[in-house]
């Protein structure tokens, strides 16, 4: 059980990296042109496991004030049950990031993480010694994207999009391998595009390995980072085959 948790929540994190520029060229239409610095959008995200257990937490996505021709973008959970912590991750982008484009992107253009559970240090790592870290991931993006016409979503006109694809992760000795399907319902009203969303993740045998809801709660300006204290830098340890 304990393998399939920690594979579970790298999983949330490969489903986030990007697709080829050609898989996501379908979804063209500017809706990230609000994602301004300073801009946040505040979402409720309620997720079901195979076992049919529902977990509710928010999520706030921020974009942060630049750091010179740097982009800094934030994303904090809050759990809602009351026993798990929240944490922040925030990240610094490339020099050739431009949110404006394609926020879908943008795990591409990471360059360093900072992560702070709350109440523990903020430690910032190389993205790049992160992903080593992992071993691999391969998401593929290109199997099927679909536009699926408009609809007005908690007051917002959006376009509905259909993406499919599959996964295959591994970290040091375990891995995982499935499917994956989601719907997203985009608008340029709203920073970083999104007002709805579903994913599910299936198992490599088709079983349901849990599905994940969202939907805008509000969204607005005056975005501050939650990491609080001095921030450590760290290196990722070499691991012994030498990646």
């Amino acid at each position: 059980m304990k393998k399939r948790t920690v594979l579970g929540a790298i999983l949330v994190v490969s489903l986030a990296l990007p697709a080829a520029a050609g898989d996501l060229s379908k979804i063209q239409k500017a809706y990230f042109a609000g994602t301004r610095p300073g801009s946040w959008a505040k979402y409720e995200q309620v997720t079901t496991d195979a076992k049919g257990k529902v977990t509710t937490a928010v999520q706030t996505l921020s974009r942060l004030e630049n750091e010179g021709d740097r982009t800094w973008l934030e994303t904090r959970i809050e759990p809602k049950d009351g026993k798990k912590k929240g944490s922040t991750t925030k990240l610094l982008m490339k020099i050739d990031f431009r949110p404006e484009k394609n926020a879908l992107d943008f795990m591409n253009y990471v360059d360093r993480v900072v992560m702070q559970e709350d109440g523990g240090k903020a430690q910032e790592i190389p993205f790049d010694q992160f992903r080593t870290l992992m071993g691999g991931i391969t998401v593929d993006y290109g199997a099927d994207v679909e536009a699926r016409g408009s609809e007005t979503v908690e007051g917002k006109a959006c376009d509905r999009y259909l993406m499919k694809g599959a996964f295959d992760v591994k970290i040091l000795f375990m891995r995982m391998k499935g499917t994956w399907v989601s719907e997203m319902w985009l608008s340029d009203a709203v920073p970083f595009g999104r007002v709805k969303e579903s994913i599910a993740t299936s198992d490599e045998n088709g079983k349901l390995m849990s599905k994940t809801e969202s939907r805008l709660l509000d969204s607005g300006t005056g975005a501050v980072s939650r990491i609080q204290g001095p921030v450590e830098k760290v290196e990722m340890p070499k691991l012994p085959w030498g990646g």
